[in-house]
């Protein structure tokens, strides 16, 4: 390990803060959020349908194609429908299926349940250590902005204790740890307030605060002033620490939860959404050969250089209603795999792009192996001897 001779130990601790986490300002950033995270699924789908429409009536516009010729001399349309009707069958079955999997889970015996609420009590019981209530909040969001207040003042507490001690660098540093964690801890308290479970603001909270930087810094505190910290001060950051983890684990479990609500929410969205459009296919691969189906006079949109028979805009329609389910299932999968890569981190890995953590205070020159950490056959590891091994016959 470094003694404080090397560049890393006197950087600035400005340069493990990560940066650029504010709210998105930029119109794009605003929409490109609201797709992937805090919309709700069926106005998202609806609005991914609305541009299918759009855009195949603004092809049709630019570069129109006579869909009375495609029906009298071609089977084309009927084909297309067709393999949209049968995928739409196979994919609610699919997901269902999926679905079905994922709750067989809760399925269990009555000593497994025991076990897990047993654990939910002990992990609950792991923050009422640090809060003047005797029971921690029950819901979610209130169970995470306690945790939040807990390492606001944990980390108000390290700097305080930091300003007593003769280490102005230690200090300096903490004072601007504790600053930051206050600002995010209020910025993913006020996404909590009033928010219950069953919304994305639970979730949402989990991923805009980014703890794994404050473990990293916090467990970094402690090897780079470990030799000069009183006890009081090592032991402020060992209970930060390890309220940090509690945090982290509500995080992942409350991310396994969502995830079972979602899948449960969309195979019976999927449901409601692909008998309608079964039905609705069905009858338009029945009805698209009558001759008076639709009529087909063009219809000036915007001048007589810009026109669109009727037909042309049913097929259109009748396209963009038969790919609902699979629209549906892409705002689902969006936010799941959106989740899923923001969620990556665990513990002090800092995995986010975006985080600036490029550089570490370690180094190669930094690492070194002490000589109990290798294993000897002494220790109980495999001996390289054969005279050691067993005979064939005994196996």
């Amino acid at each position: 390990m470094g003694t404080g001779d090397g560049e890393t130990e006197h950087r600035s601790l400005d340069s493990l803060i990560p940066g650029d986490r504010e709210s998105a300002s930029s119109p794009y950033k605003r929409v490109r959020q609201w797709v992937l995270l805090r919309g709700k699924r069926m106005w998202v789908a609806l609005a991914l349908l609305s541009g299918v429409l759009l855009v195949l009536l603004g092809t049709s516009l630019v570069r129109p194609w006579n869909l009375q010729d495609l029906l009298q001399n071609t089977s084309t349309v009927q084909t297309l429908f067709s393999a949209l009707l049968s995928g739409s069958i196979l994919l609610v079955s699919i997901v269902v299926s999926i679905n079905s999997i994922v709750l067989s889970e809760e399925i269990t015996d009555i000593e497994t349940q025991r076990e897990r609420i047993d654990a939910s009590v002990r992990y609950r019981g792991q923050i009422e250590e640090f809060i003047e209530s005797d029971v921690s909040p029950a819901r979610p969001a209130e169970f995470l902005r306690s945790i939040l207040k807990v390492v606001d003042r944990q980390a108000e507490g390290i700097a305080a204790i930091a300003e007593q001690g003769d280490n102005d660098e230690f200090a300096d540093e903490a004072k601007i740890f504790s600053e930051e964690v206050s600002k995010e801890a209020e910025k993913a308290g006020e996404t909590l307030s009033g928010s219950n479970f069953g919304s994305f603001k639970v979730l949402l909270a989990g991923l805009d605060y980014d703890y794994s930087w404050q473990l990293h810094v916090a467990r970094r505190f402690k090897r780079k002033y470990g030799h000069c910290l009183s006890d009081d001060q090592q032991a402020a950051i060992d209970d930060l620490v390890e309220t940090l983890k509690v945090f982290a684990t509500g995080r992942e479990y409350f991310k396994s939860l969502y995830y079972k609500r979602e899948f449960s929410r969309l195979s019976a969205r999927l449901l409601y959404v692909s008998l309608p459009t079964i039905v609705y296919i069905s009858y338009v691969m029945l009805a698209l050969h009558s001759p008076e189906f639709v009529p087909t006079e063009e219809i000036w949109l915007v001048s007589e250089k810009f026109s669109m028979a009727p037909l042309t805009m049913f097929v259109a329609f009748s396209y963009t209603i038969a790919l609902a389910p699979y629209v549906v299932l892409t705002s689902y999968v969006i936010r799941a795999m959106t989740v899923t890569l923001q969620t990556l981190a665990s513990g002090p890995f800092v995995l986010r792009q975006s985080d600036e953590l490029d550089e570490f205070d370690w180094e190669d020159d930094d690492i070194e192996v002490s000589d109990k950490s290798v294993p000897t056959p002494s220790d109980g590891m495999p001996s390289d001897d054969p005279s050691d091994e067993r005979p064939a016959g005994d196996d």
